[in-house]
């Protein structure tokens, strides 16, 4: 089975790092969605990787901003001009191209289902995601996001935007991610968070402070930032706060809940 989509029994560094990496995640798939036509295809496509990628799994399945899809990230020796060259002749055509920042993606229609590639330099390699949409299954789902939506700006501070939701089903555990922006201070932001994991069941565990080494790898807006601990009964969650230069403060929430607790 995958490894969970995040796990809090971590060490300080590593909870920094996985909230990152969750939000890149998400900002990410924002980039990648392009809408193609529908049928009564219903079975899963799947996206090959090349022989030179080590793929790993994100988690059995996600919801993105109310989208099912299914994620698989690959590191590669390869150069992004390479791994382009190959996805454009296994993924057949028509293809759709384009650019996020320094992201290259690659799109195509496939039944009710979109794939996507997102490809990007890493080091002397490259890395990226292959991402499977059921659009069809979006659309439907549409009223419920909007609801769910709607229930945590409710109980957000006044003006909150949700930039992204991420779900996850991973065997017994559910794994949720927002991604939130506001222009409150971290202290305010932090007291409301709080106050909605206690109104959920979650007290605050413990406040974390990063190492250096973390901290050196970190986006700026969250080295002066904040991130907090909450647990309670089948459940557990952290939250990254951080302001940025432009007067704005993103939260990022990660909550887990343990399905068989509620058996």
């Amino acid at each position: 089975m995958m490894q969970p989509f995040f796990s809090l029994r971590t060490g300080a560094g590593q909870v920094w790092r996985r909230c990152l990496f969750m939000r890149l995640l998400a900002i990410g798939l924002g980039g990648m969605l392009f809408y193609g036509p529908a049928s009564a295809q219903n079975t899963w496509p799947s996206i090959a990787l090349p022989k030179s990628a080590d793929a790993f799994g994100v988690g059995e399945q996600i919801t993105a901003n109310g989208m099912p899809m299914r994620i698989q990230g690959f590191v590669s020796q390869k150069s992004p001009a390479e791994l382009l060259d190959w996805f454009r002749q296994s993924l057949g055509k028509p293809l759709v191209e384009n650019t996020l920042g320094n992201k290259q993606i690659l799109g195509r229609a496939e039944g009710r289902f979109y794939l996507t590639v997102q490809v990007e330099a890493a080091g002397r390699g490259s890395k990226g995601m292959a991402a499977v949409t059921d659009l069809k299954a979006a659309v439907q789902a549409q009223e419920k996001t909007q609801d769910n939506n709607a229930r945590w700006l409710n109980r957000l501070p006044s003006g909150s935007k949700i930039i992204s939701q991420i779900s996850s089903q991973d065997g017994d555990k559910t794994s949720t991610q927002l991604v939130i922006s506001n222009g409150y201070s971290e202290t305010l932001n932090a007291n409301a968070i709080k106050d909605i994991m206690a109104r959920d069941g979650q007290q605050l565990e413990r406040e974390v402070t990063p190492d250096e080494q973390t901290l050196s790898r970190m986006p700026a807006r969250f080295r002066n930032g904040k991130t907090l601990l909450f647990k309670g009964a089948g459940k557990e969650a952290v939250a990254t706060i951080g302001r940025d230069g432009n007067g704005s403060t993103s939260i990022v929430l990660s909550i887990v809940t343990q399905m068989e607790s509620y058996k």
